[in-house]
Parts: C-alpha cells; structure tokens; sequence
C-alpha cells in the first residue's frame, strides 16, 4: 500500500520553504519534501526523497518515488538554485551558455515538474492546487537604484525566469481550469535572511527600504501564510493570479 501524503513540495528545505512544511504540519497534513538536502527536524507527517530538478531523467524520477506515495491534491514548488550561477547575468554582461543552462535548470524544470502533477490530476479527477514560487521581479523590472552603494548587480537570468513562471501559471490556469484544477503563483518581495549577506549592507537595506510602504522586509512567515491560503478551500474561486505579498513595494 502507498503512504498516502496531502501535500508535494519541491524545495522545501529552502527559506521559505521550510516555513511551508512547518505552516502545514500544524495543520496535521501529511507532506513529501522533495530536495538535494535534508536539513530538517523529524517528524511523523514528514517524509523526504531526495530529488535533483536539473537532472535529466526528471520523469522517471517521479515515476519512481509516486510507487512509494500517493499522488497529493497540492503541489508547491518552491524550487532554488545555486545562487553562484546568477552571477555575470546582468543585462550587460549575460553570455547566451550561462542563460541557457539557468533557464534549462531552473524554468525548463519547474515546466516540466508542474505539467508532471497537472497531467496526473487532470487524468485521475482530481480537483487540486498547483502553486508556483515567483518574484516581484517576475513583474516589474529591477531598480538599479536599490543597488546603489553596493557590489549587488541586476540579473535578467533571474527575472526572466520568474516572468517565465508568471506566464506558465496563466497559461496552465486556462487549460485545466475546465478540470477543477487551479494554478497560482505566490510573488515575493525581499525575504529577509541572516544567512544572505546582503541584507548586511545598510546601503542595501536603506535603499530597498525606502520602497516599501510598511518599511520592513517580508519574513519567511509572511509569504508561507499564501501557500496555506491558495492550497485551501479558501482559495476555492481564485487560478491564474501571481500573488503578490512585497509590502507595497510594486506601489512605488
């Protein structure tokens, strides 16, 4: 028999998404993490499978680890990459080797694994959610003007895949809409963590500040709060929407 399990998230070891899981767990839902790392506390309601996006037999992959468990009524990719691999890919100085490998492993991947669940509720009936993780910068450009007084650089590998996901999720909402299945995307702003180094420099931190009406960063609470909100009955009448949770940052 399969262990049966409510939830999919891919990245859940990341920043945000370990304050998923931990959003979820509270509710007592059972949840498969799917990641390259381990990095948290046990639990009874949940399981890990390590799981590479940017390898190429992503399918097969799958197929193996949905023998072990049931398929969920919610996937949430909360995918992240080696943030070493943003670096030279500003406007200026992107090469098209170094846009082809992030968007291949990042966007090309997200595609597939969010076409993976959708194909599966759509062939089995089943009425779920599909939430994908963007950016703000999915939606606006960049401003430079944050980045004064810092070595920090705009990258358009970045924005172009989260603009990639913002359409991918409008797009898949029309298709299997008719289904009763729903896809959205949740769009941060700045997500304030002690582990990145930028939030370091109060250059950085006075710039981007000086944007946001509610004058502070998003916390990892902040943006989890939109996961349980679209992977509810909450949510019931809302697909195709990139959320976007930034303080008011896009106001300005």
């Amino acid at each position: 028999m399969k262990q049966k399990i409510d939830l999919v998230i891919l990245g859940g070891s990341g920043l945000i998404g370990k304050e998923i899981i931990n959003k979820f767990l509270s509710l007592n839902k059972l949840i498969l993490n799917l990641d390259i790392k381990n990095n948290l506390k046990k639990n009874n309601n949940l399981f890990f499978k390590k799981f590479d996006m940017s390898a190429k037999n992503i399918k097969d992959h799958l197929n193996s680890i949905f023998r072990i468990y049931n398929y969920p009524k919610v996937f949430i990719d909360c995918s992240y990459i080696d943030k070493t691999l943003l670096k030279n890919t500003s406007v200026e100085k992107i090469s098209k080797d170094k846009l082809d490998l992030i968007l291949e492993k990042w966007l090309s991947s997200t595609v597939i694994i969010s076409n993976y669940f959708l194909s599966y509720m759509k062939k089995n009936k089943i009425e779920g959610n599909v939430i994908l993780t963007s950016s703000i910068y999915g939606l606006v450009a960049q401003d430079y003007n944050v980045y004064k007084g810092t070595k920090i650089t705009n990258s358009i590998a970045y924005t172009l895949v989260k603009s990639g996901i913002n359409n991918f999720v409008k797009n898949a909402a029309v298709n299997y809409g008719k289904f009763g299945i729903k896809v959205n995307s949740v769009c941060p702003g700045g997500v304030y963590s002690l582990k990145d180094r930028n939030f370091k420099n109060k250059n950085f931190i006075e710039n981007y500040l000086s944007k946001v009406p509610l004058k502070r960063f998003a916390t990892s609470k902040d943006i989890a709060n939109a996961y349980i909100f679209l992977g509810s009955d909450k949510s019931s009448y809302i697909t195709g929407v990139n959320l976007v949770i930034d303080g008011g940052y896009t106001l300005t």
